[in-house]
């Protein structure tokens, strides 16, 4: 399984209706992109690290199912379109998870 984390954080100067909607964009990825499993999405509440306001995580079956997410026409056009427009910062980490087991630290 492979797991693909997003954190991100808003520009202040970002219209916050437009930030609801895209929040609220998120929620209908499942249902618009099948191969996904296990999301979650959420605001940060950390009191230690305040870098990134929200993160995302989602699980994919296999490397394959997320690259087909990320080379999707609905994938390629949120990105350009909605989320790139109102976010200032952003990681992203995408890793393999066998079993909730610790795998491919070494090569």
């Amino acid at each position: 399984m492979i797991r693909h984390s997003v954190l991100f954080s808003f520009k202040p100067t970002a219209d916050k209706a437009a930030c609801d909607a895209l929040l609220r964009e998120y929620v209908t990825f499942p249902q618009v992109h099948k191969n996904m499993r296990n999301f979650t999405l959420g605001k940060n509440i950390s009191e230690r690290d305040q870098t990134f306001q929200y993160a995302f995580s989602v699980d994919f079956d296999n490397e394959q199912d997320l690259k087909d997410y990320l080379n999707s026409r609905e994938h390629e056009e949120h990105v350009v379109e909605r989320f790139r427009p109102l976010i200032s910062g952003r990681a992203i980490v995408s890793y393999e998870v066998a079993d909730g087991a610790v795998t491919n630290l070494f090569d």
